[in-house]
């Protein structure tokens, strides 16, 4: 049901079919997403949600995880109890994914445009940015009409939270656009310039992480990136330094270093490696100098948690 909303939103746009390598990776994603999806809503025991997901490939772990926090988070909404399933989940059996599971809950949001305000609120600094990412993504999947266009950014959002909601957006244009390197561009050029830089960040997480092309669709939307290609690269070597904390590489990902960075992916998460290092641990807001530090914040948090 949701890939043929998704083939025909894109017939809507004009985007031509997709290549068979993209339409195989980018149907799994949705698969994976709905796998958890439905994990989520279903299961009561927390503790079992997830070995329901040991049959999903370690690269395609996220899109689940992302699945769960949306199914728990409309749960907690709708059928509220004792304790919130998203913050049981992510300080018990899902604590390595916690990222993962707020994003979910950001998608669950946008996708019926419920406020968020309640949520960036009650919420620390770094979960409300994933919430935020998720819910920029889900206005321009679902609700494309509205938001791709070059409309303004929904109210009552204001400051650095547009920023991170605009990366998730751009997010979003690499699955709604169908890793189409001529639309693409088309689509972020619709945007104010100030917003450009953080739609092709979004942009080029989702093709470094999600992958689904070969390399020269990678170097075809190196070069219609134009002045932004460094952002694509500065955007692979985190998805890669992400993928690495986890223990879960993906070619794709080793594919878009290679292209985007010039190196392969261990090497590019060296480069992120040297602004951790630079990063004090007492940062409580971000360093507005760097194109997605909230990114950069959350993998040093990672760190900090695995070394511990």
């Amino acid at each position: 049901m949701t890939q043929n909303i998704i083939a025909e939103t894109r017939k809507l746009r004009g985007v031509p079919p997709l290549p068979p390598e993209a339409a195989q990776r980018l149907g799994k994603i949705h698969g994976t997403y709905s796998q958890g999806y439905e994990v989520g809503t279903t299961t009561e025991d927390l503790e079992a949600i997830l070995p329901k997901l040991n049959a999903v490939s370690a690269d395609l772990l996220g899109f689940a995880l992302e699945g769960v926090g949306t199914g728990l988070a409309q749960r907690d909404l709708l059928v509220p109890i004792d304790h919130n399933r998203v913050e049981t989940f992510v300080k018990g059996p899902g604590a390595a994914y916690e990222n993962f599971v707020f994003v979910g809950l950001g998608l669950m949001l946008g996708r019926k445009k419920l406020p968020i305000e309640p949520y960036l609120k009650s919420l620390s600094l770094t979960r409300s940015w994933l919430v935020l990412d998720g819910y920029g993504f889900q206005h321009g999947f679902t609700h494309w009409q509205d938001y791709l266009q070059g409309q303004p950014i929904p109210k009552p959002l204001t400051g650095y939270a547009c920023q991170v909601f605009d990366q998730g957006m751009g997010r979003s244009i690499w699955f709604i656009d169908g890793t189409d390197v001529t639309r693409i561009p088309q689509t972020i050029a619709n945007f104010p310039p100030e917003r450009q830089v953080n739609l092709w960040g979004g942009l080029g997480y989702a093709c470094a992480y999600a992958g689904g092309v070969d390399r020269s669709t990678l170097e075809a939307l190196k070069i219609a990136a134009g002045s932004y290609d460094l952002i694509l690269a500065q955007a692979a070597a985190i998805a890669a330094k992400s993928r690495q904390l986890l223990g879960n590489p993906s070619i794709y990902t080793e594919l878009a270093c290679q292209v985007f960075c010039g190196m392969g992916s261990e090497a590019a998460t060296e480069t992120i490696d040297k602004i951790l290092e630079n990063l004090s641990t007492n940062t409580a807001t971000p360093d507005q100098e760097n194109w997605q530090p909230y990114r950069i914040h959350l993998i040093h948090q990672s760190r900090v948690v695995l070394l511990a």
